[in-house]
């Protein structure tokens, strides 16, 4: 009886113990299950913003280099004997640019004659007129063809109707194209540590890939990359808890489920901080990009040029832009991850205004945008000068990018604060820049870290952007 007893007592005192280790179990299971969801979901998020700023930096590159292209041949074209200028401007590409005009019936360019066009040609005039058979009036198209050489990235475009209809068609090689994207995207896969990268084209080959993974997320491109494929690995793999161990688990369960707890706080502040590096670095590298732009412009232009009076004037601008690159770069690299709060400086934000958009008129000009600045501030102010800069020129290349046409620059002031206007009128909507966020999350930032606000909004047409910046009296 006494042996029965103790055994029932023992057995109580033994459920009384196990009960609530069962209880932390199950409820650490849960935990376990809730965070391997957040986890995952945390892990698809990741790989998508990467995926973007990928798309992103390899899409710039590829339009830029069109952009480019498209200048030499409308250069060429307003040569008073144009064919000749033009043949020439083709063998700088080593043959690699295509072109093809049209007007009603007629075909402008190439000359229909065997022996002025390389025979090299016939295949790709042949698909880009198949191409430009099929635009109506407005229309443009862009792409990639194969070839035996590789592949071929072309833009077309109609206007008119009838007799009066005009298509413009160009294509840029490969050879012409890889060498360029393929360095733009080695400094990205450097600045981004964990992760793999791999490239395909439309014909389902693998161009470029930088790391190695054992599972690739795919994402599809649009734009100047459309029909290509990106894929990535390196997201961070969620793992699901064990139910059954943990029901079996002894205290000692609960303290290692605390410390892995706060390993898990440590590795997610690691994290966080390491993708706050990362981030800066890209914003770093999208704002010198469009500098380095204007200073290819400007010294294609003087290289043509030669003597003349505009000489020195070309020369100021490369000076000042570089400088600026230079103090862009040590201030962003200075501040770290930590949001950029420049000091207060006296100047009119409109004649300050002005003069931004006046460094950049050829490079506007030759994307087809006409701007133009108004001001409602009379006078000087105290204000975050380089901040303010910063958002001009990354709103106006947004507009310029991905919206070209007529753009109206507006500032003005209110309750303490300097309000600055970007309205685009090429046709974008708020949608399109966001999906190329770099350069609204950088205007952004600028503006909240300067006591301001950023807002973008539907326009019509186009799209207004608005950041405001804390204003004092000068």
């Amino acid at each position: 009886m006494g042996s029965r007893s103790g055994w029932i007592a023992t057995a109580r005192t033994a459920l009384l113990f196990a009960l609530p280790l069962m209880l932390a179990a199950l409820l650490g299971a849960q935990a376990l299950d809730a965070d391997y969801l957040v986890l995952r979901e945390k892990a698809r998020r990741e790989t998508e913003r990467v995926a973007d700023a990928f798309s992103g930096a390899a899409v710039n590159e590829v339009t830029e280099l069109a952009a480019f292209a498209n200048l030499n041949i409308e250069k060429a074209l307003r040569d008073p004997n144009p064919d000749p200028t033009l043949w020439r401007v083709i063998y700088t590409y080593d043959l690699g640019l295509l072109v093809l005009k049209r007007r009603g019936d007629r075909v402008l360019f190439p000359p229909e004659d065997p022996l002025a066009m390389p025979k090299m040609w016939e295949e790709k005039l042949r698909a880009l007129s198949a191409v430009a058979d099929l635009l109506r009036d407005g229309d443009f198209v862009n792409g990639w063809f194969p070839n035996i050489a590789g592949e071929y990235y072309f833009e077309c475009r109609r206007k008119g109707l009838g007799a009066e209809r005009e298509e413009n068609c160009l294509a840029l090689s490969s050879t012409q194209i890889f060498p360029t994207l393929f360095g733009v995207l080695d400094e990205f896969a450097a600045v981004t540590p964990g992760w793999a990268f791999r490239l395909r084209d439309p014909f389902d080959r693998i161009v470029w890939s930088k790391g190695k993974g054992e599972t690739f997320e795919s994402f599809t491109q649009g734009g100047a990359l459309h029909g290509w494929v990106v894929e990535l690995s390196g997201a961070p793999n969620a793992r699901r808890g064990a139910l059954g161990r943990l029901a079996l688990a002894t205290p000692l369960a609960l303290v290692w489920l605390l410390l892995v707890f706060q390993a898990r706080r440590a590795q997610n502040a690691q994290a966080e901080e390491s993708a706050a590096r990362m981030t800066l670095l890209t914003q770093l590298s999208h704002d010198l990009r469009t500098p380095l732009a204007n200073l290819k412009l400007y010294a294609e232009l003087i290289r043509r040029k030669g003597d003349s009076p505009e000489l020195s004037r070309y020369c100021a601008v490369l000076t000042d832009e570089i400088d600026r690159l230079d103090a862009l770069a040590g201030a962003t690299l200075s501040q770290g991850a930590a949001p950029v709060q420049y000091k207060m400086e006296v100047a009119d934000p409109g004649e300050l205004a002005r003069e931004i958009v006046a460094r950049y008129q050829s490079l506007l000009a030759a994307s087809g945008c006409a701007c133009a600045v108004t001001s409602a501030v009379q006078g000087e102010r105290r204000f975050a000068t380089s901040a303010f800069e910063r958002i001009l020129i990354n709103l106006i290349d947004n507009a310029r990018k991905y919206a070209p046409g007529r753009i109206e620059v507006a500032v003005g002031e209110s309750g303490g604060l300097l309000h600055l206007s970007v309205r685009d009128h090429g046709g974008g909507s708020p949608k399109a820049p966001k999906s190329h966020g770099v350069g609204l999350s950088i205007v952004r930032e600028l503006a909240r870290a300067n006591g301001g606000g950023f807002a973008l909004s539907q326009a019509h047409p186009g799209s207004c952007a608005q950041a405001t910046l804390k204003m004092e009296l000068a």
